[in-house]
């Protein structure tokens, strides 16, 4: 995985009614008892990374620091933009660094005026994917709530799929990070848009089923990306626009790998579109489907061992070549921690009332996240800005989604 620190947080009201003063020193001081324990059993997040296919568990622990911030959750949460939000979370470590020799985890407790609390994180890719940053926070949470319950991490990832020092990096990262000036958005797609969007035929052979919200989602958003791009650059009919989506491997392997498997259990699919012809949902829907169902148990299979470096070499050299269309405009990269059960965090005061995953930093990329209540989906989008002011205008786009909305209105609409 390149090298990216991502940077995460989880919003939490007061209903405590209790001092603010009280409920701030007895969160903060329990915040950092737990977190201790829990980290004995993640103990490759108390380590340093030491290169780029180790971490040294020295037992160093982690970056921890807490914030006060001069405002009312409420108020905060009414016009949250991305800018804004990304003051919480921690300077170190961050993406600009090197992840060799820094930590692996950061992480920001922030306290609100009124009691609120935002628990931010920086994580490093290496080891963290959508999926193993849930599993911490639920196993930190479980054990600030004092239950029987114990969530210990699996690494079997390392058996099945060993080290590799021979992998062909390339060079991703510099090929995500953009000197343009960039534009994040959030679009807000709720349950009555998915409903909609989810009567659509999926265009494919033999299919049954109606598109899935991050099918439906997803499509929506590379349809107007796709039509945005090729406004800013000639698309002739030929010309492809490509769909990097990240795929979690863990059920789709045989036997399925643990639920609390550790690491980048991620695959890459990959779809095309051609702007330059006439673009539809139906179809643009099949093309994420059918890319998405090669990423089987056999072509996990196929990576697994000594035997599959080589065939995790020849996919890197692939994706490599994606990333060099992306890096020229012509493709997004999609991420989906959709049904990841992020909105079921509770550290013994209640569940999240938002959940926000930002861009470290790279361009052309689409994240998309639950609502509260888990019937809608959020997109957080990062384009040039050039192409935002196209693609945020777009009207098939518009008929679905509420442009940054406020996270408040999740509550309501859930």
């Amino acid at each position: 995985m390149y090298d990216v620190y991502t940077p995460l947080i989880l919003f939490f009201p007061n209903t405590d009614n209790a001092s603010v003063k009280d409920v701030v020193t007895k969160r903060s001081k329990h915040l950092k008892e737990t977190l201790a324990k829990v980290l004995t059993r993640f103990y490759p997040l108390a380590g340093k990374i030491k290169d780029n296919m180790q971490i040294e568990c020295n037992d160093e622990g982690i970056y921890y620091i807490e914030a006060r911030v001069n405002q009312k959750l409420q108020d905060f949460l009414c016009h949250p933009d991305d800018e804004k939000v990304r003051e919480l979370t921690p300077e170190s470590p961050c993406t600009v660094e090197s992840s060799v020799g820094n930590y692996v985890i950061g992480i920001q407790v922030n306290f609100f005026l009124c009691g609120g609390i935002g628990i931010s994180a920086s994580v490093s890719h290496k080891i963290f994917d959508g999926h193993t940053f849930c599993t911490f926070m639920k196993a930190w949470a479980v054990a600030a709530r004092g239950s029987t319950e114990t969530i210990s991490p699996s690494f079997v990832a390392s058996e099945i799929f060993p080290n590799n020092p021979c992998l062909v990096h390339g060079s991703l990262s510099s090929k995500l990070w953009s000197t343009k000036i960039l534009s994040t958005k959030r679009f807000m797609f709720d349950s009555t848009a998915l409903a909609l969007l989810k009567a659509q035929p999926v265009a494919i052979p033999n299919s049954i089923n109606g598109p899935t919200r991050m099918e439906a989602t997803t499509a929506v958003v590379w349809k107007a990306v796709a039509k945005a791009a090729s406004k800013v650059r000639p698309f002739g009919p030929q010309s492809p626009h490509v769909l990097l989506s990240a795929v979690n491997f863990r059920k789709r392997a045989i036997p399925p790998l643990p639920n609390d498997s550790i690491g980048n259990l991620i695959g890459g699919a990959v779809a095309i579109c051609f702007p330059g012809r006439q673009l539809d949902l139906p179809t643009m829907m099949g093309e994420l489907r059918e890319s998405i169902a090669k990423i089987n148990s056999a072509h996990i299979d196929s990576q697994k061992g000594e035997m599959g470096h080589e065939t995790i070499n020849e996919r890197l050299r692939t994706l490599n070549q994606i990333m060099d269309m992306i890096k020229e405009g012509n493709g997004i990269i999609a991420s989906s921690l959709l049904n990841i059960g992020i909105y079921d965090v509770d550290f013994g005061w209640g569940k999240p009332i938002w959940f926000y995953a930002m861009n470290a930093g790279g361009d052309r990329l689409l994240n998309m996240n639950e609502t509260p209540k888990g019937d809608g989906v959020e997109a957080i989008l990062t384009l040039s800005h050039e192409e935002m002011k196209i693609f945020e205008h777009d009207p098939e786009l518009l008929s679905y989604a509420t442009i940054n909305p406020s996270p408040l209105c999740f509550l309501k609409n859930s």
